[in-house]
């Protein structure tokens, strides 16, 4: 047995194979539709595609509550392109749809799961719809977007219909139980001060990719110290190793071209879905993300920005969560 044998069997026992493959069904017709149409917008509306198969899949949605779940990250998506306009608006939007997640959380925990996947494309896709454009154009374009993330929740919108089909209409999920209800004070005040935080810094020093910081300090109030400590190494292992190796594969070793960016892309994307350990995932997720940035400009310095803004949006979250638990405990005395 050649030596390599156990590493790649560890690997192929990460994934997660019926999840992955759901992923790639829906985001195939996106990547076909990008490559022929030379159309981007695709691949940025299967971001929406993505985030509604994993809500649906984990909840066990019904086609209206995936209509639902997807029209809200479409007001987001607008909500947060509007508060260009002024950035204070950005700040409060951010920290109101943040706010959601910890809500949600406090009606089950699984239910964290819809507030975390309205929350992560709501950022992301106002980040890359944005793309730098002056307000004026913006609003010019802004309509535009609106069919093609529409289209985005088909895939959802079908697998909801296959799994609900002979059950009753008038419920939102198949789950009869969302799981225990998060505590609210203590995450939601960590929540808005972390959110903010990182809102506040990245509209004061005009950060490009926004979305990694405030993420970055969104995703360690996980709701409890322990577990935000964990979330934060998970998130800094895989960060330091992963860009680093996707800058040096687009420099030096994966040719260059319209297709290696969209299937990097693409293979970010499932990298959600594809592995059991989220450390796992994450790794790869941070490698793809610094290759497709590398294939698409050569730009080192803003792949290492996946980088530096993980980590600085970490420590906001941490400190936040530290601070409250701190703040929470000498109030209870």
């Amino acid at each position: 047995m050649p030596a390599d044998a156990p590493q790649q069997f560890r690997l192929a026992s990460e994934i997660t194979v019926w999840p992955l493959l759901r992923a790639v069904a829906a985001l195939l017709p996106f990547v076909v539709l990008a490559l022929v149409t030379c159309n981007t917008l695709w691949m940025k509306a299967s971001l929406l595609a993505i985030s509604a198969v994993i809500a649906e899949d984990r909840l066990a949605l019904r086609p209206v509550a995936v209509v639902a779940h997807g029209l809200a990250i479409i007001a987001g998506t607008y909500l947060l392109l509007l508060a260009e306009l002024v950035p204070a608006f950005f700040i409060i939007a951010c920290m109101l749809l943040a706010a959601g997640v910890i809500l949600l959380a406090s009606r089950g925990e699984r239910l964290r799961t819809l507030g975390n996947w309205t929350f992560v494309p709501v950022l992301i896709l106002a980040n890359e719809l944005h793309g730098g454009r002056t307000v004026d154009a913006l609003m010019r374009a802004a309509p535009a977007y609106l069919p093609y993330l529409l289209v985005a929740l088909m895939p959802a919108v079908t697998l909801a219909y296959i799994r609900s089909r002979g059950r009753p209409v008038a419920r939102w999920s198949n789950l009869d139980d969302f799981g225990a209800r998060a505590p609210l004070g203590e995450d939601l005040a960590a929540m808005l001060a972390s959110v903010g935080i990182a809102a506040v810094m990245v509209v004061y020093w005009r950060m490009e990719h926004a979305q990694w910081v405030i993420w970055g300090a969104a995703s360690i109030v996980t709701g409890a110290v322990d577990t935000a400590r964990a979330k934060l190494r998970n998130r800094a292992i895989g960060v330091i190793a992963g860009v680093p190796i996707g800058i040096v594969l687009g420099r030096y070793i994966v040719p260059h071209s319209g297709m290696a960016v969209t299937l990097a892309t693409l293979a970010g994307f499932l990298t959600l879905v594809a592995f059991q350990r989220y450390i796992v995932g994450y790794f790869f997720r941070c490698l793809f993300v610094a290759l497709a940035i590398m294939l698409a400009n050569q730009s080192a310095a803003e792949a290492f920005e996946r980088l530096t803004h993980v980590l600085a949006g970490g420590v906001i979250g941490i400190v936040c969560v530290f601070g409250m638990h701190a703040a929470a405990s000498r109030l209870s005395r």
